[in-house]
């Protein structure tokens, strides 16, 4: 709880910088059927923050974290039970299939940063 405490203190805040808005305020990529897409992970959240894909297809999310600040250390997609460490610098691929319709969610471990494989 206190290493907790400490990596949210290191998330600073200002009035033009929300944590639970980067979907919207990020960059947008599509990806084809079997391909990759790199995110970006660093002090403001993922980069891109959403990602269009075909119903039903299956692409790989190459998670990059560029920077120790914030909460940007683990990545998990809940709707699939999905949890994995992003070391600095190192390249992470999640391969996924892409939902039916709606949307499939990630998050940081804190639940602050926010994007999503969106169906096209």
């Amino acid at each position: 709880m206190i290493a907790a405490a400490a990596l949210f203190a290191g998330c600073k805040q200002s009035p033009q910088h929300d944590h639970g808005s980067h979907a919207a305020a990020s960059e947008e990529a599509t990806v084809a059927a079997g391909g990759t897409v790199t995110v970006r992970v660093d002090g403001s959240g993922y980069h891109p923050a959403r990602i269009r894909a075909a119903a039903n297809s299956e692409i790989t999310l190459s998670f990059l974290r560029t920077t120790d600040e914030c909460c940007g250390q683990e990545l998990k997609i809940p709707s699939l039970s999905i949890r994995r460490d992003l070391p600095l610098n190192q390249a992470v691929a999640v391969a996924v299939r892409v939902p039916a319709n709606g949307q499939l969610g990630f998050t940081c471990g804190m639940d602050m940063y926010r994007g999503s494989v969106v169906v096209q």
